[in-house]
């Protein structure tokens, strides 16, 4: 029997919990402290903020936790205390964090995800190793070991890695997914709130000087080109820019993807990466509700796919914990049959038929897209009357070569074990769901949909993210779109729901 003695956080929790809270508001501050003409209210709430920050520090003294035989059981709370109790059996996933300073410590945060779902069930910040390993065995079941540094679980240790990344495909990765946007964007971000002073002059002094020695390096090189100068100049630019994004996306890939393993132990997917901050997350395989293959045009170029999946309960949000969704973050496109066997082996891949929807789906979208064709011309008789027509054939012509090329790589699959979807035009992507993981069936028709007899088909399942890809069938035949629907019912009821 497990010992039930009460347990504190980490000496050295402070620390992180600090350092935690300032990452959060460091932006807020800096936009009070140098932004356009902060105002009182602003500076109330940086002070509220503040405090908040230094209560959530001082917490940690007030948190317990006891380890007991069959769940963990949690107490915080300073004026307003709060009590967990989480069976060891509901919890899905136990995921690891360490930065540098954990590993100099010889700490770990820890985060726990039960079948609750939403956001984690509990995050322990931060505990010893030894703790570490006894929570590991106490919810797997078994002789777990954990090193001073994040590492697969032993046991899963001895089995060849499902997938493994090399710094050439962490490369390929950072140009595919060109995430120095995102960093981009909070700098200009940060840059457009700047008031005028001595910061901001100072900035733009520095813009200007590089902009000059720019164009003097680019004028000992290139030389004059006469009228073509301002042509060169601008695909010197862009070629430097792409270049400079691509290293961002590189630079931001390798401290997220460093060394990035999974494994498949115990009826879990496990994912270790990092570079600075290592992470270690877990996905129970039978918790996946839809997986997904995306194939853009630059997976094309280098012919690899990226293979994401939701799961019920758990994370599927970064701002509410550690997440893992792209669990094949890039794989060869030789691989994908072998990959999506190991992650669901219980799918007949090799039997997918795919059905495309209806033809007479090109005209309806040709039709949207020539309204959008004239909103967008019209404005240019203001410019030049002569622009209009030339630019509204153009635009048609676009919209009638994507309403082919949509309707060409929209498709749909059904077998005894699964329903797929698949759609794009430059960023294609196919979805899938297990029978045993459907929700909700619905067929919806449109008032446009009902004048040429068609429908929609849309299934649900647990943990669906807003926006992302999933098996939302258009422009099928009504009578088709009924027929898949009490397929559908048929088939789930007479499957154990499985979450």
């Amino acid at each position: 029997m497990q010992s039930k003695e009460e347990r504190k956080l980490h000496k050295a929790s402070p620390i992180f919990i600090l350092l935690d809270n300032i990452k959060k508001i460091i932006f807020p501050v800096l936009i009070a402290l140098v932004g356009p003409g902060g105002s009182y209210w602003e500076y109330i709430a940086l002070a509220i903020a503040l405090l908040v920050s230094l209560a959530s520090v001082i917490q940690y003294r007030f948190y317990r936790y006891w380890l007991e035989p069959n769940q963990i059981r949690v107490k915080e709370g300073i004026l307003f205390r709060n009590e967990r109790q989480v069976p060891y059996k509901r919890i899905q996933n136990l995921n690891l964090t360490q930065n540098p300073l954990h590993r100099i410590l010889g700490v770990v945060t820890v985060q726990l995800e039960s079948a609750s779902g939403g956001k984690p069930e509990a995050v322990i910040s931060v505990v010893d190793m030894e703790a570490v390993k006894e929570l590991k065995r106490l919810v797997h079941g078994a002789d777990e070991t954990v090193q001073e540094d994040v590492q697969p679980e032993e046991g899963a240790q001895t089995k060849p890695s499902l997938l493994s990344l090399p710094f050439s495909e962490i490369v390929r990765y950072g140009v595919i997914t060109n995430k120095g946007l995102v960093i981009l964007a909070v700098v200009f971000g940060f840059l457009s709130q700047l008031s005028d002073g001595a910061l901001k002059d100072y900035i733009e002094h520095k813009i200007v000087a590089f902009a000059n020695w720019v164009t003097a390096s680019f004028d000992s090189v290139l030389g004059d080109f006469g009228a073509l100068t301002i042509v060169v100049y601008g695909l010197v630019l862009a070629v430097l820019g792409l270049v400079g994004l691509w290293l961002l996306s590189i630079t931001f890939a390798l401290f997220k993807l460093h060394d990035f393993e999974l494994l498949k132990n115990k009826g879990k997917l496990q994912a270790t990466m990092g570079l600075l901050t290592r992470m270690q997350a877990t996905i129970p395989m039978s918790r996946i509700q839809t997986l997904t293959v995306r194939n853009s045009l630059l997976h094309r170029w280098f012919k690899r796919l990226t293979i994401s999946v939701e799961t019920a309960g758990g994370v599927n949000h970064e701002n509410q914990g550690l997440a893992i969704k792209e669990i094949a973050p890039l794989i060869n496109q030789q691989q994908r049959a072998k990959m999506l066997r190991d992650i669901q082996p219980d799918v007949s891949w090799q039997a997918i038929e795919w059905l495309g929807i209806e033809s007479r789906a090109v005209r309806r979208i040709t039709k949207k897209l020539l309204l959008v064709s004239a909103i967008v011309s019209a404005p240019l008789a203001f410019l030049h009357w002569g622009w209009t027509i030339p630019a509204f054939t153009v635009f048609s012509t676009l919209g009638y070569l994507y309403a082919r090329a949509y309707v060409k790589n929209t498709a749909y699959c059904l077998d005894q074990d699964m329903i797929g979807f698949k759609s794009g035009v430059i960023f294609k992507k196919e979805t899938y769901v297990r029978l045993s993981k459907i929700q909700t069936v619905q067929v919806k028709e449109s008032l446009f949909d009902r004048r040429y007899g068609m429908a929609k088909l849309e299934v649900d399942t647990a943990g669906a993210i807003v926006g992302a890809h999933h098996v939302d069938i258009p422009y099928i035949m009504l009578q088709d779109a009924m027929r898949i629907q009490n397929k559908l019912v048929e088939r789930v009821s007479s499957r154990q729901f499985v979450w």
